[in-house]
């Protein structure tokens, strides 16, 4: 797809930038803060987005405003001034600056600014313009970045059942929800979830990522090169999973989870018949109501993975439909 192609598509509001992407990824981790080196433009429109999920996120989300004469004579003096408005007010454990389309192309060294600044916390820079690609290849390069930048040490001895959820995020619909709900199925069925990068989990958290015995791709678009890479790094194995929609959706999950880390699924097993049992009852109150559960069409729009997963449970088990079209926003590999 050409560039003009994915900037129509995040115009058309299917998809966002990769500044939001890589926005969403560093607000996803508990007090890490995000400055755009960027005009208004790009900050509100990246905040409008992901402001959604959290309503107190500006706070956290800053920009250093750059006039006309940075595009001459570059960004320094403005993003100076933004990075002492926050070592003066805030207190980061870690510190992304982004900067967007346009300042990309002015070539400033941003991590040298921020060196210069003299800042008692860490930064990490990366150009992540939105003509580089949407959300996912966003989100995907601002997680590799961080864990380049950490560069923690292998840890010999891991935890046993223990896994990271990788491709996370609760910019996406829903997304928060799914989250608590994947976490509460994996430890019924003994696993520990170490780490969650991107979506709640504290830098210090982070840096137990090496401990984990498998890492687990939720979102293929957002977590499959991050999972590559720490394969690469750590030797660490992963399974891109999906999302566990529907009961038999959970258990073929789970299932293709215990091929790579085995555990015993008896608990969730039970669960899933005790739960049919109750769907049942009220499937059938609806039937008396209002007949079969019959579509002639369904369509599914949503990001990749979410939208084959919703689809393959709608087939199998929410409803009956002569067509069913899915429409994925982006690309899975």
């Amino acid at each position: 797809m050409s560039e003009t192609a994915e900037w129509g598509n995040v115009c058309s509001r299917v998809d966002t930038c990769a500044l939001t992407g890589a926005a969403a990824f560093f607000t996803g981790i508990k007090g890490a803060e995000v400055l755009v080196n960027g005009p208004l433009w790009c900050y509100f429109y990246a905040l409008r987005h992901l402001e959604k999920s959290n309503s107190r996120l500006g706070e956290r989300f800053h920009g250093s405003q750059p006039d006309n004469n940075a595009v001459v004579y570059g960004t320094e003096e403005c993003l100076t001034d933004a990075l002492d408005y926050i070592r003066e007010n805030r207190a980061p454990s870690i510190l992304l600056i982004e900067n967007s389309c346009s300042v990309s192309l002015i070539g400033d060294d941003i991590e040298g600014i921020a060196a210069k600044a003299k800042l008692p916390f860490s930064v990490i820079g990366m150009d992540s313009g939105g003509l580089r690609g949407g959300f996912a290849e966003g989100y995907s390069k601002a997680s590799i970045r961080l864990w380049q930048y950490l560069d923690l040490p292998d840890i010999k001895i891991k935890c046993r059942l223990g896994v990271n959820l990788l491709g996370a995020t609760t910019a996406y619909f829903n997304g928060r929800n799914d989250l608590e709900e994947i976490k509460r199925i994996l430890e019924t069925a003994n696993y520990r979830v170490i780490a969650v990068p991107g979506a709640g989990s504290e830098l210090e958290t982070l840096q137990k990522i090496p401990a984990a015995q498998l890492n687990i791709v939720i979102n293929e678009e957002l977590g499959l090169e991050t999972a590559k890479y720490l394969k690469e790094r750590y030797g660490t194995p992963y399974v891109v999973a999906g999302i566990p929609y529907g009961l038999k959706g959970t258990l073929r999950w789970l299932e293709k989870i215990a091929e790579v880390l085995p555990s015993d699924l008896e608990s969730v097993r039970e669960e899933c018949v005790k739960t049919q049992e109750e769907l049942l009852a009220a499937v059938n109150e609806a039937r008396c109501t209002w007949g079969e559960l019959w579509f002639d069409k369904i369509i599914v729009a949503a990001p990749g993975t979410t939208a084959f997963c919703i689809a393959q449970t709608l087939r199998e088990e929410w409803a009956d439909t002569e067509k069913l079209t899915v429409i994925c926003q982006n690309t899975l590999k």
